[in-house]
């Protein structure tokens, strides 16, 4: 479904504390060339009386308000079309939410006006913190997700895996080197979440890593820093990285 913009107004819910309370206004607007001008802006209140170390402990800063200004690529586009042409609203009344129900306002402008807080807020939710994401990786804030996997053990010899998921540009690509040939493919985004849902079901203990690249027989996962973890026990997730070849 096209539409001409989309304005959406979030709040966390109440009972929820800082540091991890934020609320954020979000234009989404789709332009000629096939792309989508974003226009984002993300505050995180209340978090003056918070010791900047118990901040950095919980992974935060004291400046992660973020605004942001620009386009994002046609699969952006495609992506909030389709989730706009399946969205339903429902009339918005502040007064009945409760402590523990986020605070939603969409404004979506196509054939018609509409206003009120869609019926499945998860849809949106899930895309929307992906979005975010993807404005964090354009501004160089963050990186796109990368991972490498090592397989010492295979019948067939050592094989190597890298993959690249750029949410920037919603892309997956794929490259898997085996007995010095390799091959590229692009993936489907669809199936970052299930990856991503398999690399973090496992804790790794970073006393347990090795900081060189392993040379031994094992399955090893590298996750864009300098420790690789030997994911041999895991057997969920290296079924999920050698299905990816």
């Amino acid at each position: 479904m096209s539409f001409k913009k989309l304005h959406i107004r979030y709040q966390t819910a109440r009972s929820l504390p800082a540091p991890y309370a934020y609320f954020y206004t979000l234009a989404l607007t789709p332009v000629a060339n096939n792309a989508i001008q974003v226009d984002l802006a993300i505050t995180y209140p209340d978090r003056d009386d918070i010791d900047d170390d118990e901040l950095i402990a919980e992974g935060y800063t004291r400046d992660d308000d973020f605004t942001w200004a620009g386009q994002l690529p046609k699969p952006w586009l495609e992506t909030i079309q389709n989730l706009v042409g399946k969205t339903r609203l429902q009339p918005l009344n502040e007064d009945e939410l409760d402590e523990d129900d986020d605070f939603w306002d969409m404004t979506l402008e196509a054939d018609e006006r509409k206003q009120g807080k869609p019926m499945k807020p998860d849809d949106w939710q899930y895309i929307i913190q992906e979005l975010i994401q993807a404005t964090y990786e354009a501004t160089g804030r963050e990186r796109p997700f990368e991972l490498t996997y090592l397989n010492f053990a295979g019948p067939q010899g050592a094989i190597e895996l890298r993959l690249t998921a750029s949410f920037a540009k919603r892309s997956v690509n794929v490259v898997s080197i085996q007995n010095r040939s390799e091959q590229t493919k692009t993936l489907p985004w669809s199936i970052l979440q299930h990856v991503m849902s398999a690399v973090y079901n496992h804790d790794y203990d970073p006393d347990d890593a090795q900081l060189k690249r392993p040379q031994r027989d094992g399955q090893w996962l590298n996750l864009g820093t300098e420790e690789w973890y030997d994911v041999s026990p895991f057997k969920d997730l290296t079924k999920t990285l050698k299905n990816l070849q």
